[in-house]
């Protein structure tokens, strides 16, 4: 057929089944005026390029789906840059759409001339620059293929603007193949059963892996029928109701006392689908002491990439744990799988019983574990919890103060940390999943790396709560320098924005919250704004430096 490489580019998308592309356009000839006249594709203006990667990477997190973003050349493109890293590190498939220069002129010094290519490279799966209009059906293809298979993450195409807008034969798109699905070898699932079965205090330990596997419903028939505990990294959270009995929370730097004791006496680790980064395992110190280790991933190059597997299971998460459970069943020993459940619903009941205390007080200035207790119970189940990066906001990683209730609602930030993608990233969530509630705990710094976004949310009618633990600092950056006894140097917000203010500048609702009393009925208010599509923004003012406990200790010991 005969039309312009974007046209075809929109015939690959139509028929991939995408529903969104998230952007920031310099030519609207480039894309977005093809997407409008040639598709039901929606195309979702943000306010800024790094904001296009960040609702991608919250919509592909929700849905599965690939996530599709897009940018002008030169500063547009290399906006997208910290998002796309993020994406690649949390295995989340994005595919990253830019005009470029015009080929004709490419090395002459053009106006935002920049070679995207080794830009991209280092930060994403596949990047390539388009130089033949009939290669766009390959490419398109090669591109959705790649982003969701083996470890997912992002790739990067550009499009020079002279050849984008050029007419020429180019074949009818057809959908690439899915996602690739293998089984560990038979030899590797019996060594690691064998090692299962002889195990007193075995764990399943799950990454972002076992989620972009949709893992869920193998992991839980695992953990149930051997009677093994849950814990993820914040990439696996979501894998398991946080309610479940046999869930125990996050490790690492955001272990709470009733799962490290579980875990510093543990004598097996499953691992699914993580690498093991540094965050998660203390870098590389938390490991229980002459304990045995299997390592379940779909990338061989994460197997013993740190700590070295006893036995090493290269497959499908999903896959490979049903053929473990399959080979694992007859010989599970009843007695032994109820003592230990038994064990762990009791010490969970009397670790419950004091943190129920502990976010039950109303003190001020306000606590963060009293605000997300009553966030648990305002919004209740089917509300998705977006993750930010920072000190007092890092509360909502740690369990049970806040308890994610069902599968899959959860989006965490990757070990890059890119501070304002979970604020921007909750509108992908919501146009992911419109009939989830949507919450994004958020600290103050990372707020403003991403506020303009707010008009992007009532434009889309997104009914969407930011929480936003108000410190007027950058707290962990600061915490550093109490801890070594340094002045206060670039950490504090001298000057503290209005939140309420902004928010109702860009067509949303503000909620600015000092007593303790007032948590539950600002939550309220904002859940009811949210059921009108109105998002909302609740400032609420915190202390400086209130940290889980294990958070402390974790940094205590660095300095």
């Amino acid at each position: 057929m005969n039309c312009t490489p974007w046209n075809a580019v929109i015939q690959a998308l139509q028929a991939e089944g995408v529903e969104y592309v998230f952007g920031f356009p310099g030519d609207p000839r480039h894309l977005v005026q093809e997407l409008d006249s040639h598709s039901n594709i929606k195309f979702v203006l943000v306010r800024h390029e790094a904001s296009a990667v960040s609702t991608a990477y919250a919509y592909a997190r929700v849905t599965g789906n690939v996530g599709i973003c897009f940018a002008s050349p030169g500063p547009g493109t290399g906006n997208l840059v910290s998002g796309l890293l993020e994406a690649t590190s949390g295995c989340i498939p994005i595919i990253a759409l830019a005009n470029g220069t015009e080929n004709r002129s490419n090395g002459m010094g053009a106006f935002q001339e920049l070679d995207a290519q080794s830009l991209m490279r280092p930060v994403t799966k596949w990047t390539v620059r388009v130089t033949d209009p009939s290669k766009i059906p390959w490419i398109m293809q090669r591109a959705f293929t790649l982003a969701v298979n083996g470890k997912p993450g992002a790739v990067f195409i550009e499009i020079p603007s002279d050849i984008g807008l050029t007419a020429a034969e180019i074949d009818t798109y057809r959908p690439h193949l899915g996602r690739h699905r293998m089984r560990p070898d038979p030899v590797s699932i019996q060594k690691a059963v064998k090692l299962l079965s002889r195990a007193e205090r075995p764990l399943l330990l799950c990454g972002s892996g076992a989620v972009s596997s949709r893992a869920s419903n193998e992991v839980k028939a695992l953990s149930e029928a051997a009677g093994i505990p849950v814990f993820t990294t914040p990439g696996g959270r979501g894998i398991l109701s946080e309610t479940h009995d046999l869930s125990l929370g996050q490790v690492g730097l955001y272990f709470t006392d009733v799962g490290k004791s579980y875990y510093d006496n543990a004598d097996l680790i499953l691992s699914v689908g993580s690498r093991l980064e540094a965050f998660s395992t203390g870098s590389w110190r938390f490991f229980p002491k002459d304990a045995k280790f299997i390592q379940l991933d779909i990338d061989p190059n994460a197997i013993a990439m740190n700590w070295r597997p006893d036995v090493a299971l290269i497959g499908d998460a999903a896959l490979s744990l049903t053929d473990i459970l399959t080979e694992l069943q007859p010989a599970v020993d009843p007695a032994r799988r109820d003592a230990r459940i038994e064990e762990i619903k009791t010490t969970k009941s009397r670790y419950f019983q004091a943190v129920d205390q502990e976010v039950s007080q109303k003190l001020s200035p306000i606590r963060p574990p009293q605000i997300l207790a009553a966030i648990n119970k305002i919004f209740g189940h089917d509300t998705i919890l977006v993750n930010e990066n920072g000190g007092t906001d890092l509360w909502s990683y740690y369990w049970p103060y806040y308890k994610v209730l069902d599968v899959g609602d959860c989006v965490p930030m990757a070990e890059q940390t890119a501070m304002g993608l979970g604020v921007a990233g909750t509108i992908g969530a919501k146009l992911g999943n419109p009939d989830k509630k949507v919450v994004c705990v958020t600290g103050d710094g990372a707020f403003q790396m991403a506020m303009m976004e707010l008009a992007t949310a009532a434009e889309w009618k997104c009914g969407i709560t930011w929480v936003v633990m108000n410190n007027q600092c950058l707290g962990w950056p600061q915490y550093h320098q109490v801890l070594t006894d340094q002045p206060k140097v670039g950490t504090n917000f001298e000057v503290s924005p209005d939140f309420t203010a902004i928010a109702q500048s860009q067509g949303c609702k503000g909620i600015r919250v000092t007593d303790p009393e007032q948590v539950e009925p600002a939550l309220i208010e904002a859940l009811g704004a949210n059921a009108d599509g109105i998002p909302v923004v609740i400032d609420f003012h915190t202390a400086k430096h209130d940290y889980p406990k294990h958070f402390v200790e974790v940094n205590s010991q660095g300095h």
